[in-house]
């Protein structure tokens, strides 16, 4: 009777807390996302073959790929050394519909 005792006496919330979080120190959202099978399974390959989740693949990809696009200059910032280089003589040239009556007809 004494081990259904200690059994009772353990803190359930520990066990609860764990199970919400997923398993992760952290409490992180949760975020659903399909995929093709075949994607899904090279997922789960790499997963095994590295001994972590598919979670933990898929939190590095997607931090490495995040990582990569934010260091990537956008349009204007690629562009920005060329803008207003060339010089048409006209002041009014982007707004004035006189100079635009033609645009893009031949």
């Amino acid at each position: 009777m004494e081990a259904g005792r200690e059994a009772q006496a353990r803190p359930k919330a520990v066990v609860l807390t764990e199970a919400a979080t997923g398993n992760t120190r952290h409490p992180m959202p949760l975020l659903s996302l399909k995929v093709p099978t075949e994607t899904a399974l090279r997922l789960e390959r790499i997963a095994a073959r590295r001994r972590i989740s598919k979670s933990a693949v898929i939190r590095e990809a997607l931090e490495d790929k995040l990582r990569k696009v934010a260091d990537e200059p956008t349009l204007h910032e690629a562009m920005k050394a060329s803008l207003g280089v060339l010089d048409s003589g006209l002041a009014d040239l982007g707004h004035n519909p006189k100079h635009l009556a033609k645009f893009g007809r031949k």
